[in-house]
């Protein structure tokens, strides 16, 4: 008879622990979010009055001075409130986090907020507060926190040590750098430390949810006076304290068996920060590389050095006002939080989500975010490969570069083939596969040829080679009696492998010069201060004239927008990798249209058809040339 009362009190327990954990939820983000908005004013007039100040330049984007060191109330708004739950909470915030870790964790981001407002206060030398930053991680690793935390198997402690500094410290810098723009460090954390709380409860976690939630109301309290028009800015003290906030807690709260959610779903929510990050150090690094020929106007950076290339300065180029730019990237940012959290709940179908999105990324990266540091790099490779190299030094390497992709082709291939490979078939089988290939190869002179200048039938004579090879490796192997079951599948695969590995070997110098060359005008053709021209005539004799362009890559001062062509059939197709916009009598129209500023004809036109070309170019009033390859008589 008592059962009914028995369970009406579980499900009174049951309410009440939900109601209390809510109630925790509600508290750890209402009381960090009132502590910033209270405690944010109070350090932006206290940095006024210290001269805490960020004066404009020409690396900064704001039009007045305006006080920094704001992020000291994001710092105090999340530690009173962390320090008030603990007390409430005598269990801590759930089995992951250590006894003891917010003491410690409090004395060493009291360190480096102390380090980022002697930086806001005085700029430090960045190699000073580099220093500082690695102390900070240094003394987490030592305290327990540590990378490894995302695996299931232990690094050795050297390599573990080093990848929780690097993490940390890039963390650290990933918002430091990405503070650039009015209220887009702070919006972005929320956003991230709002996604990660949300996956603890997806992990089972709910308790560690709470320092997110502090840090997110933090955040949000510090974005009323951050965003744009901005009264006050995070300051390195800010940006530093959030950046190691949110490197600090994913490996408190990681779970060896939920590498994906553990790991992949923060590097997810914080990708906007850690890309920005990436490709600075990448621009500013082959930046450094650069040699003098190749600079063109470009400043040479060192790797602690500022520049006006990062993800929101690029943005604010395309015509977007602060308050757009930081909307635009708060919306990618949400959408990578939807696809970490989206990829949690597919469970084991989240690798295919993981995979999808790191296609879309790299799309993107490549077409928009990329193309200044993939035309730099490109430089840098020109810059080194235009120096002659003796063909004493380019055959060997020719050879080596053989022999190794042929092995690895006939590795390949019996492996697809699912064919045994022991010590002994390798022995034995493997030279019998490659020695007959190399030999044809030397005998159709591949080696002699220089691939910079070669002809399509070159690329052709060397699969022949290969197929000849393989053929006669065929017929050793059936003499030799060596065959087993399957090999022909195996020395098929051998073949497309070994054709495939060897004529792509000769094509990447070609091929990376032309991709240079290509992200060269798409870089040019957002400068104002080129010179955009269009060409007449798209047949092979526009081929000579821009492999003449080609090889000045870096140092062109004009960009060629499309081509004109007289055949109707060509219109609106690519040439050459070139958009044809019209026929001659559309001269008009595109110089208007694409804001035209030189004509070249490059084809070979008739006398009549040349006075009508530059009748056009006059009433267009551009300047028109002509560009031509043609013999003349000497003696």
């Amino acid at each position: 008879m008592n059962a009914p009362v028995e369970l009406d009190g579980m499900a009174g327990a049951e309410v009440a622990t939900v109601t209390a954990s809510v109630v925790r939820y509600a508290l750890a983000f209402g009381l960090s979010l009132l502590g910033a908005l209270v405690a944010t004013p109070l350090v932006r007039t206290l940095a006024g009055r210290i001269g805490m100040m960020d004066q404009p330049d020409e690396r900064r984007i704001h039009a007045k001075p305006t006080p920094r060191g704001g992020g000291l109330a994001v710092f105090a708004a999340f530690h009173l409130t962390v320090f008030l739950l603990l007390g409430w909470n005598e269990g801590g915030f759930g089995p992951t986090f250590p006894a003891g870790w917010w003491p410690f964790f409090l004395s060493v981001s009291s360190l480096l907020v102390a380090i980022g407002l002697l930086d806001d206060l005085f700029s430090l030398k960045p190699w000073f507060k580099l220093a500082g930053q690695v102390v900070v991680a240094a003394s987490l690793c030592a305290y327990g926190v540590n990378f490894s935390a995302f695996f299931a198997v232990n690094f050795p402690p050297w390599v573990n040590y080093f990848l929780t500094v690097l993490w940390i410290v890039g963390m650290i810098n990933a918002f430091n750098l990405i503070d650039g723009l009015d209220g887009l460090a702070s919006g972005l954390a929320f956003i991230a430390a709002l996604g990660l709380a949300i996956t603890m409860f997806f992990r089972n976690m709910s308790g560690a949810a709470i320092p997110f939630l502090a840090l997110a109301g933090a955040c949000l309290g510090f974005l009323r006076y951050n965003f744009h028009p901005a009264s006050v800015f995070l300051g390195d003290t800010g940006s530093m304290f959030i950046g190691l906030t949110l490197a600090t807690l994913p490996l408190l709260t990681a779970s060896k068996q939920e590498l994906l959610a553990s790991m992949g779903v923060p590097l997810l929510m914080l990708g906007i920060p850690l890309y920005d990050t990436v490709i600075a150090i990448w621009r500013r690094s082959v930046r450094a590389a650069l040699p003098d020929t190749a600079l063109r106007g470009v400043q040479r950076l060192r790797l602690m050095q500022g520049d006006k290339e990062h993800l929101h300065h690029r943005l604010l180029a395309k015509t977007l006002n602060q308050g757009q730019a930081a909307m635009l990237l708060y919306i990618v940012n949400i959408v990578l939080v939807v696809i970490g959290l989206a990829a949690m709940l597919l469970g084991k179908r989240a690798p295919g989500i993981y995979l999808l999105a790191f296609v879309v990324a790299v799309f993107v990266m490549v077409r928009h975010l990329t193309r200044v540091e993939l035309w730099d790099s490109g430089r840098v490779f020109l810059s080194h490969t235009r120096q002659t190299l003796s063909q004493r030094l380019v055959v060997p390497a020719y050879v080596g570069l053989d022999l190794v992709l042929l092995a690895a082709a006939w590795v390949g291939g019996r492996l697809l083939a699912d064919l045994s490979l022991d010590k002994q078939e390798i022995k034995i089988l493997l030279p019998c596969a490659v020695a007959p290939v190399f030999i044809m190869l030397a005998l159709a002179r591949v080696y002699t040829r220089v691939w910079s200048r070669a002809l399509l039938r070159e690329y052709a004579l060397v699969a022949v080679a290969v197929t000849a090879g393989v053929l006669l490796a065929s017929g050793i192997v059936i003499l030799s009696d060596l065959p087993q079951a399957g090999w022909q599948r195996g020395m098929l695969l051998y073949l497309v492998l070994a054709v495939v590995f060897t004529v792509t070997i000769r094509l990447v110098g070609e091929t990376i010069r032309d991709s240079i060359a290509a992200m060269e005008r798409l870089t040019l053709l957002d400068q104002p201060k080129v010179t955009r021209l269009v060409v007449c005539g798209g047949g092979e004799r526009l081929r000579l004239f821009l492999r003449e362009r080609r090889n000045r890559t870096g140092s062109n001062t004009r960009v060629v927008v499309g081509v004109l062509d007289d055949d109707v059939n060509l219109r609106g197709r690519l040439v050459m990798g070139y958009p044809i916009l019209g026929t001659f009598e559309d001269l008009p129209e595109v110089v208007k249209a694409q804001r035209i500023q030189e004509v070249v004809i490059t084809a070979q036109v008739t006398d009549e058809r040349r006075e009508c070309l530059v009748a056009l170019a006059q009433a267009s009033e551009v300047p028109l040339l002509e560009w031509s390859v043609a013999e003349r008589k000497l003696t």
